[in-house]
């Protein structure tokens, strides 16, 4: 079967495509024994979007099967699902954790297209584009992790959706928790309207 974005139907479907196709591209991460990734997308007029899950081995129950969740777009979420970032397992090297910073910026945004974009209008960068207004002092936008109690990863992007700008990436690491924050670090000029 031929994937498009365009899907005929509107609303919650299950995904033609499986995020563990996602995981394969990624050397250095592997899903826990006993669980799968699986994922719902939603269609509309301008735009989409999708939701993953994890989910024990063989559990992937239809839209109308699954509880829904109080926000925007009713989002599916079938009872056995916990959170897709709870069993992906690393092997602790530093390129292990720059592979999970970028994994998790791709199935947050997994099944979007047109108005649901936001990561993948970003490109990694490393060294600074000309023309800019730069808000912090930044010399080296080569992608880096710093090893230690907390793991923290740093990368660069340019987005030029509607206006050029730097955004600084920042994971934190800490034993099983996560956290991330992006900020803008320099900005000029017009970008692009989708």
């Amino acid at each position: 079967m031929k994937f498009s974005p365009f899907v005929e139907k509107k609303g919650w479907q299950k995904s033609p495509v499986s995020p563990m196709e996602i995981v394969r591209l990624f050397s250095k991460l592997r899903i826990k024994e006993g669980f799968e990734l699986i994922a719902y997308i939603f269609r509309s007029d301008i735009g989409g979007n999708g939701a993953v899950w994890a989910v024990p081995e063989g559990c992937f129950p239809d839209v109308d099967e699954c509880e829904k969740l109080h926000d925007a777009f009713g989002t599916p979420k079938p009872g056995c699902a916990i959170s897709p970032f709870s069993v992906v397992e690393i092997d602790g090297t530093p390129e292990s954790y720059i592979q999970k910073s970028i994994f998790v910026r791709e199935i947050l945004e997994f099944g979007a297209f047109w108005h649901g974009l936001s990561w993948s209008l970003h490109e990694i960068i490393d060294t600074k584009p000309p023309d800019l207004e730069w808000y912090e002092d930044v010399e080296d936008l080569s992608p880096k992790v710093v090893m230690g109690e907390k793991v923290r990863v740093e990368f660069y992007t340019l987005s030029e959706f509607i206006v050029r700008a730097v955004c600084k990436h920042e994971d934190v690491y800490e034993g099983e928790m996560f956290e991330s924050s992006m900020r803008v670090i320099a900005s000029g000029g017009r970008g692009y309207l989708l």
